[in-house]
């Protein structure tokens, strides 16, 4: 099970997502759909991995990716906004196109978890 934190502002959006990564057999902080909440999770939080929406109710969310980024936390980027909205450091971050499809998200989901284990050998290897 990995600590999977879920910054969406849309109610079934982000309630969709939950339920799939649950069902995957996933731990989900949040969803949360503030800019607050978001920042407060990202610094505080023990992550595994994060699924970032781009926009949460106007605010952008480059402060979170820049936490999770310092962290070492890999995350992407879920967004119906495209690569040109992305955060200005996070351009060539990997983005799940709204609306997506559950094996789209569940695959790049995979790849995180598997970037967070790597990432936890390296720190125990040390």
């Amino acid at each position: 099970m990995r600590r999977i934190l879920v910054i969406e502002d849309e109610f079934l959006v982000a309630a969709h997502i939950d339920f799939i990564l649950v069902q995957e057999g996933h731990e989900v902080i949040g969803p949360v759909g503030t800019l607050d909440e978001a920042l407060q999770l990202a610094n505080d939080e023990a992550l595994d991995c994060a699924l970032l929406d781009v926009n949460l109710d106007g605010g952008r969310v480059d402060d979170v990716a820049a936490i999770l980024d310092r962290r070492g936390v890999p995350f992407i980027f879920v967004t119906g906004y495209g690569r040109d909205n992305l955060p200005q450091n996070f351009r060539e971050a990997v983005i799940v196109d709204k609306p997506f499809q559950d094996q789209d998200l569940l695959r790049e989901v995979q790849r995180l978890v598997m970037q967070s284990s790597a990432r936890e050998s390296g720190k125990r290897a040390k």
